[in-house]
């Protein structure tokens, strides 16, 4: 047998199926079931409505850390991650990042059944690297579907949008938000975030949000969640709406009850496009962060990981075009772990 045939045959021996890759990697898959709380006002009643959503998420650490997309889980005011065997447990929000589309929860229960997988290398994908994704499309849980990594995408608008992201021809439709997506060596590469379609339904044109974002965001670089969802403002956005400042951190949504509504900070009410995403305006525009201007980004990340329980985070904000103070106390909040990473190949 000719020596470059023999290799390739051997190559293709040591490539484990997709079956057998999925069979490792299924039970580390949830279903988050999230309960949102709606109130419809008119001038002479007031409605409440309680709506049920469906995202998926990943388990990648022992002690119950589970990834999803931060737009499954930032409304929510209760969460469910149901596991592989059918058993279900609470959750809560450790960490959160809008702009990014990721979270990382916190899960009361994990059951013996249930498989940590390992947070891969995006760095090594490139376009035509087969991947996979599971979730539960629809609400049909544990559900497999193919495809190749399509491009690599940079996203320019800094605070609108995951700055990196992965495109995939991966069919990817509601309910597979915050769902893992795999190479062929089971490792976690992607966290589904969105599609782009004219139909509602997978064009072939799906997101996920790289491993690597993952690590740093919400294990390497997190930031203490006290129930607000920011964006980034840049200068010249904020020009745009005649904000006077020279970029600020946009409270979009409060969670309520949380550390943030207790302080008072307000989040958006209308809905507006900016650079072709959608914004809720109308919120609290943060200046400085105890007394940290908002364009250092990193500066504050450094400022608000050193703070301990019983220090006290001030924000300097911008509300209906006047300045005010809002200060919260940081409570004991849940450490998050360090992470293990891919085996070097």
């Amino acid at each position: 047998m000719h020596l470059a045939t023999s290799l390739a045959l051997l190559s293709l021996a040591a490539t484990p199926s997709l079956e057998d890759v999925f069979a490792k990697v299924d039970n580390a898959v949830v279903t988050v079931r999230v309960g949102m709380r709606q109130m419809a006002q008119t001038e002479t009643s007031a409605v409440m409505a309680v709506s049920v959503g469906t995202g998926s998420g990943v388990l990648l650490h022992k002690d119950g850390f589970v990834v999803t997309a931060a737009h499954v889980v930032e409304d929510a005011e209760v969460i469910e991650v149901q596991w592989k065997d059918g058993s279900s447990t609470g959750a809560t929000v450790v960490t959160l990042s809008r702009s990014e589309d990721v979270a990382l929860l916190k899960v009361d229960d994990v059951p013996k059944s249930a498989q940590v997988v390992t947070l891969g290398d995006s760095d090594g994908l490139k376009a035509g690297q087969r991947v996979f994704a599971v979730g539960a499309p629809m609400g049909l849980e544990h559900t497999l579907t193919s495809g190749v990594v399509s491009a690599l995408r940079t996203n320019p608008e800094r605070g609108f949008a995951p700055r990196k992201l992965i495109q995939t021809d991966v069919p990817i439709n509601q309910g597979n938000s915050g769902g893992p997506l795999f190479n062929e060596a089971g490792e976690v590469v992607g966290i589904a975030s969105f599609i782009l379609s004219t139909s509602g339904g997978s064009m072939g044109l799906g997101f996920a949000v790289p491993s690597n974002t993952v690590r740093r965001r919400l294990f390497e670089h997190a930031l203490p969640y006290v129930g607000v969802s920011l964006r980034y403002i840049p200068r010249e956005v904020a020009e745009v709406f005649n904000w006077t400042a020279e970029s600020g951190l946009l409270v979009e949504k409060v969670r309520p009850g949380s550390i943030a509504a207790k302080a008072g900070l307000r989040g958006g009410v209308v809905t507006a496009k900016v650079a072709g995403n959608e914004v809720l305006l109308g919120g609290d525009l943060i200046l400085t962060v105890n007394g940290q201007d908002t364009s250092k980004t990193e500066r504050i990340g450094e400022l608000l990981r050193g703070l301990k329980v019983g220090d006290t985070i001030t924000y300097d904000v911008l509300r209906g075009g006047k300045l005010q103070q809002v200060k919260m106390t940081l409570p004991e909040l849940v450490k998050v772990p360090a992470l293990a990473g891919p085996k070097k190949k």
